[in-house]
């Protein structure tokens, strides 16, 4: 499976989610608010209204799953461009793929357990 140029192989599925995001790299003025499209154990995709860090910066990211939990991680940038669509058919998102590097095993139980109430991609 290829994504803008990118050789993606996945370990984990792909959960559909519309999560809001805050994410910022060194040296960045100020975080930026972006919405997820879909998320794996593994990263996730920021749906972007402009180009986003360049492909192996480091970012730090806030989930916002709901009003009451978020999670911080840490990530890098594995590929940025468009990707087709995962709930309408024929549609692109133009958007940051970010792998997740280590995180707590309590980040990571976390997560898992919000990944299991998701509907796959």
């Amino acid at each position: 499976m290829s994504e803008s140029g990118f050789e993606v192989q996945r370990k984990a599925t792909r959960k559909l989610a519309r999560v809001r995001v805050l994410y910022f790299s060194k040296g960045q003025p100020r975080a930026v608010d972006a919405e997820c499209q879909n998320i794996s154990s593994d990263g996730l995709f920021i749906q972007t209204r402009r180009r986003g860090p360049e492909e192996g910066t480091a970012v730090s990211l806030i989930l916002h799953f709901d009003e009451d939990e978020e999670l911080m991680l840490d990530g890098v940038v594995r590929w940025q461009g468009e990707m087709a669509s995962l709930e309408n058919k024929g549609a692109t998102s133009v958007g940051v793929g970010i792998q997740f590097t280590t995180m707590e095993d309590a980040v990571r139980d976390k997560l898992n357990a919000k990944l299991t109430i998701l509907p796959d991609a």
